[in-house]
């Protein structure tokens, strides 16, 4: 985008610098260097339109592109997000199995110390 910024400022520095030697060495009359003139403006103002134009256009792009990339950021976020979760599920059900099987073990190791007693 700065290309196309810079590509417009010596566009129209070309064209004022262009402009103010055409009427310094204008060999033509009065009223022709005017219609000449208005002709160059004419043309550089539709130049200008152009590159607007062009460069709205590749705003909207890189905005679109950026929207796309977004996206797909927050898709693979999302997609950690659920793969922690189940990780971190998984790991609990492993932690509370084995809290069972401890305190089932204790269980039974007392039981059998108050039947023997």
């Amino acid at each position: 985008m700065k290309s196309s910024v810079e590509t417009l400022g010596v566009f129209l520095l070309g064209t004022a610098v262009g402009a103010a030697l055409g009427i310094l060495f204008a060999p033509e009359a009065g009223e022709e260097t005017r219609n000449t003139l208005v002709e160059t403006a004419t043309n550089s103002w539709d130049s200008i339109k152009e590159k607007i134009k062009t460069g709205e256009d590749e705003l909207n792009q890189y905005k679109d592109q950026a929207v796309e990339y977004k996206d797909q950021v927050v898709d693979q976020a999302k997609s950690k997000v659920k793969e922690y979760k189940d990780q971190a599920t998984g790991y609990k059900d492993q932690v509370v199995d084995q809290a069972k099987s401890k305190v089932k073990d204790e269980a039974a190791g007392l039981n059998d110390k108050i039947q023997q007693a």
